[in-house]
């Protein structure tokens, strides 16, 4: 329940008037004028004429709740398990990075991109390898063309997966390869043909010709503009205040990236996995941090880095061997007297937001005032 809080807290919070939601702006960009990158979701909803502001809360929760139940129903056993399987399920679900931050960011793409994500998580861990590793990569594909940021953000966890089943030879290396051959060529693709075919103008006017509620331009300014006018809006966007927030979000959140690299390094060892291995995985969880250089909502990012940590956790103990020293480490932890401790500062520190974690912008804005 506690991991569940944000989105009570959300649909609490959706009353009232909603002005230029971000993740609105995605609902209508489609393929009508065109392939082009970030569309696949408007174009799935691109049947509907007109979209009210119930219209878009009822998309925007529909999404988020898919998310949440498809969260239960992948990690059912370890939330339904016996009392070390529920801690840990729960305090690391539990976690700023994730089911509370995407509750509280309530945005897409993040949310689209996450189910993808869990699902193609499943496909390697349940179905037969051959068809498991087929169907993850169009799982992966897709997501690509819901947001090409799938790239850094969540794709480190499945090289990371396939890195592991390669060496403990469930998978045979030239399967692995073909894999991450694909997903790379899509993602060439994409960039490559999914530029803007019009004005963000336009886009932007047959947008808000379909709702009354107003949509956030910069979404499609930013598909339109050069990586030195990204750049630049990065480095504009970064104001003294912004990089306070950050410094405090990394201060606080400190501990809590420590103890995800921790179990993720211990459980790797206790599974036989080498250094090289060990160390590779680590920083392929921080490649999602790559995206501040193009995009100013670094706690998404660092959200991101949560995430893949944490579902590599549970997937670890999801596929080691009953009994395993892998599963074993994993108990103790959980079982330990800390484990309170670590649930307490997880649930505390709250959710991370876009461009801040949550506590950090209340504490400096109760510091600074309004």
């Amino acid at each position: 329940m506690l991991a569940w809080a944000p989105l009570f807290v959300g649909a609490i919070n959706s009353y009232g008037p909603v002005n230029l939601n971000y993740g609105f702006a995605l609902y209508f960009l489609t393929y009508q004028h065109g392939f082009v990158k970030r569309g696949l979701v408007g174009e799935m909803l691109s049947g509907a004429r007109w979209f009210s502001r119930t219209d878009l809360m009822l998309i925007e929760y529909a999404f988020l709740a898919a998310a949440f139940a498809l969260t239960y129903v992948v990690f059912r056993r370890m939330l339904f398990g016996d009392a070390a399987e529920r801690r840990l399920a729960a305090v690391l679900l539990s976690g700023p990075a994730l089911l509370p931050h995407l509750g509280y960011l309530f945005a897409q793409p993040d949310v689209t991109l996450y189910i993808l994500l869990i699902a193609s998580l499943w496909l390697l861990a349940r179905a037969p390898s051959t068809l498991g590793l087929a169907a993850s990569c169009g799982v992966c594909c897709l997501a690509l063309l819901s947001h090409e940021a799938f790239c850094l953000m969540f794709y480190p966890l499945i090289a990371a997966v396939l890195l592991q089943l390669v060496l403990r030879k469930r998978l045979h290396w030239a399967a692995a390869v073909l894999h991450v051959a694909v997903f790379a060529a899509v993602f060439v693709c994409v960039m490559h043909w999914g530029t803007l075919k019009v004005s963000p103008d336009t886009i932007w006017t047959e947008a808000q010709s379909r709702t009354n509620v107003g949509i956030q331009r910069q979404v499609y300014d930013v598909m339109a503009s050069s990586f030195a006018q990204q750049e630049a809006l990065v480095r504009r966007l970064y104001s003294a205040d912004v990089l306070k927030i950050l410094a405090l979000t990394a201060l606080l959140t400190a501990p809590y990236l420590w103890l995800l690299a921790r179990l993720v390094y211990g459980t790797l060892e206790q599974a036989g996995a080498g250094r090289p291995q060990r160390g590779t995985t680590l920083l392929l969880f921080a490649a999602p941090l790559l995206l501040c250089a193009l995009g100013h909502d670094t706690s998404r990012w660092m959200g991101a880095v949560g995430i893949d940590a944490t579902l590599f956790v549970l997937y670890l103990y999801w596929t080691e061997g009953e009994g395993s020293p892998a599963r074993e480490y994993l108990r103790r932890w959980a079982m330990s007297p800390v484990w309170a401790a670590w649930a307490i500062y997880l649930v505390s520190i709250g959710p991370y937001g876009a461009t801040g974690l949550r506590t950090a912008e209340h504490l400096y804005v109760g510091w600074t005032g309004p």
